[in-house]
């Protein structure tokens, strides 16, 4: 049952609903600990993250008939998440992100190919950047989504997610010059 690809798990939990879940824990149990990972630092707090989460799930769950395979399931999981962080951002009245987000925490859980250099450098760089740069960052280096994945949770434009990533990378490369 567990060799089931994510397009059978998302047909079989679709089949199942409203009464039959099992199918459904199947398909969101490896995204669930990433989840909270990526909710805790947009957050910055566990239990805060814990309860996006869990809404997150609540809502996939409640509009998983609705899913199309416009975008993977993992990037249609990470935008419910990532606009159920926006929306408790927006409750606690804090649009204040930059003091906000762990960047060493960020950074430093980033997977590296011995990239220190980099990991620095982006460190030192994080403070001056906009919450939505530094979101694109989290979820380009911290999750390894695509490109078009960013830019659907982010609800941008492709070009636009490249853009800013590739302006990100050119100022690393003149502070590392």
């Amino acid at each position: 049952m567990t060799s089931l690809s994510e397009q059978q798990l998302v047909l079989l939990a679709q089949q199942g609903l409203p009464y039959d879940t099992r199918f459904f824990q199947l398909l969101v149990k490896p995204y669930v600990s990433p989840l909270v990972g990526y909710c805790t630092k947009l957050l910055n707090d566990g239990h805060d993250a814990e309860d996006a989460v869990q809404e997150t799930l609540i809502k996939a769950l409640s509009h998983l008939k609705q899913f199309s395979w416009q975008t993977s399931f993992r990037a249609w999981l990470y935008r419910i998440a990532h606009n159920e962080c926006i929306d408790r951002l927006r409750m606690r009245q804090r649009w204040s992100f930059d003091s906000d987000v762990d960047i060493e925490g960020l950074i430093s859980s980033t997977p590296s190919d011995n990239d220190d250099d980099f990991q620095h450098f982006l460190l030192q760089l994080m403070p001056e950047l906009s919450w939505i740069d530094k979101n694109i960052m989290l979820l380009r280096y911290r999750t390894s989504l695509d490109f078009q994945e960013i830019a659907d949770i982010c609800e941008m434009k492709l070009s636009a997610v490249k853009m800013r990533h590739s302006r990100i990378i050119e100022a690393l490369q003149n502070k590392f010059d």
